[in-house]
């Protein structure tokens, strides 16, 4: 089973670049995590930075990604070599973690690793505040 740590929003985008953090973290402050990760995946986000998406309405494609993130992180066994290769790890570095379940979620949705992975950080915080069974519990 995966370990996902209970740190910080900061240090879970800590591997990230910085202007996806400053951008990300401007999110949170006006909206929170969670709706900071739907409004970074409807590409909707500050009014200083330009859309990538490209849909007015980002609904379909954030139930995507949590459908897709729900599988990841309760066990789905589409995900079982991924979720291997992440057990590899010991401790888990979180740059590496964030970049591998990016990949493996954008394949699936077809979207690219590196805009996805600032949503993948923060829902990885998340989980980690409530733990993994929780999270599954009420997901």
């Amino acid at each position: 089973m995966m370990i996902i740590d209970n740190s910080s929003l900061d240090e879970w985008l800590a591997p990230l670049k910085k202007y996806q953090q400053d951008t990300f973290k401007q999110l949170v402050d006006e909206h929170g995590v969670e709706e900071a990760a739907k409004l970074w995946l409807s590409a909707q986000g500050p009014k200083s930075t330009v859309g990538f998406g490209g849909a007015s309405n980002p609904q379909p494609f954030h139930d995507r990604f949590m459908e897709e993130f729900r599988k990841f992180i309760c066990g789905d066994p589409i995900y079982d070599d991924v979720r291997q290769k992440l057990g590899v790890e010991s401790p888990i570095v979180k740059g590496v973690c964030i970049s591998i379940i990016s990949t493996a979620l954008g394949a699936a949705i077809g979207f690219t690793a590196t805009l996805l992975a600032p949503a993948v950080a923060a829902m990885l915080y998340l989980v980690g505040k409530m733990g993994i069974n929780a999270w599954c519990e009420v997901s």
